[in-house]
């Protein structure tokens, strides 16, 4: 029971970071935002009520169908390349929609009690599996070679940036 309790929460954990990478993609779609029209759309989906917000989640299935079906076209005609990547690219930017509707709708959603209770078991399993990542060895000398490097390169640009404004002084202006 321990060793499939670990490998169910190993793979929850991969599942996990894989879609958490996806989600940081919403920060394409919030920059897209702030277009007049997007800008305008994103107002009215925060106005939504719950039910309505809860109805946005079919949006992007809705909208990346006709991609899935050209995909299994290619596929089907012998082009896989061109079908996985097709597919893999809807998964990205379906996934990226989801999160940015999420983003502007989670206050109406989380008064649905039934996708709050959800939310909050999602939230816990993604911590659980969030905790079991960083216990891997591999993790953590990646997380602290990682933490050396930011700090070398920040040091670096440091002296590199005082090198610079220590060579360009302030041109005088002759009397």
């Amino acid at each position: 029971p321990a060793m499939l309790r670990w490998l169910a929460l190993f793979f929850v954990a991969a599942v996990l970071a894989y879609e958490e990478l996806q989600w940081r993609l919403s920060a394409v779609f919030a920059l897209l935002g702030r277009l007049p029209l997007l800008h305008q759309l994103e107002n009215g989906l925060r106005r939504l009520p719950p039910y309505a917000a809860l109805a946005c989640f079919a949006l992007p299935s809705l909208l990346l169908f006709p991609l899935k079906l050209l995909a299994l076209y290619w596929l089907a005609g012998g082009h896989p390349v061109l079908g996985v990547s097709t597919i893999l690219a809807a998964k990205v930017a379906g996934t990226a929609l989801v999160a940015r509707i999420f983003q502007l709708t989670r206050p109406a959603l989380l008064t649905i009690a039934w996708v709050a209770w959800i939310y909050t078991r999602v939230l816990a399993l993604r911590e659980a599996a969030y905790a079991l990542w960083r216990s891997f060895p591999i993790v953590r000398w990646a997380r602290q070679r990682w933490r050396k490097l930011t700090l070398a390169v920040s040091a670096a640009a440091s002296r590199s940036l005082r090198s610079i404004r220590g060579h360009h002084s302030a041109p005088t202006i002759p009397d």
